[in-house]
C-alpha cells in the first residue's frame, strides 16, 4: 500500500467544469477581488474548477487580499509603532501577514496554483509567463 499522509489531492479536470469565470462575491475586499479576477480565469481555463470549488476558491482570495491589506498597514504606518504605554512594538499587522500567508499557501497547494502542486498534477508551466505565480 502506498503512503498518501500529508499529500495533497492533484488536480485534474473535473467532469463539471465552470466554463465561464464567475465574478467575484460583492462582499470581497478590493483586493480579494483583484486577486478572483487574476486567478480563477486560469482555473477555468485548465478546467479544474467546479462550483462546489468556489468556497476553496474565495478562502485563497481572501487570505490573498489580506496579505496585501496588512503588508500596506507596515508600508503605511512602518514596521514599529508606539502602543499605549508609549512603547515601541512590531507592527500588529505582521501577524495577519503571517497568518494570511500561511492560509493563502495552503489554498494555493490544494488549488493547484503553486509551482509543485503544477508539477504532481503532471502540468508544467513556464514560471515566467505563469499569472499565479506567488
Amino acid at each position: 500500500m502506498k503512503h498518501t499522509a500529508g499529500r495533497k489531492a492533484e488536480p485534474v479536470p473535473v467532469d463539471d467544469p465552470i466554463r465561464k469565470p464567475p465574478s467575484p462575491p460583492k462582499d470581497m475586499s478590493p483586493e480579494a477581488k483583484a486577486e478572483w479576477r487574476r486567478c480563477v480565469p486560469v482555473l477555468v481555463e485548465r478546467r479544474v474548477l467546479s462550483k462546489a470549488d468556489l468556497h476553496a476558491v474565495e478562502r485563497f482570495c481572501e487570505a490573498s487580499g489580506d496579505i496585501k491589506i496588512a503588508r500596506a498597514a507596515i508600508a503605511k504606518d512602518g514596521a514599529y509603532v508606539t502602543n499605549r504605554l508609549d512603547e515601541l512594538k512590531r507592527h500588529p499587522a505582521f501577524a495577519t501577514l503571517r497568518e494570511a500567508t500561511a492560509e493563502a499557501r495552503r489554498w494555493a497547494a490544494e488549488l493547484g496554483l503553486t509551482p509543485s502542486a503544477r508539477s504532481r498534477a503532471g502540468t508544467h508551466e513556464d514560471d515566467e509567463d505563469n499569472p499565479l505565480d506567488l
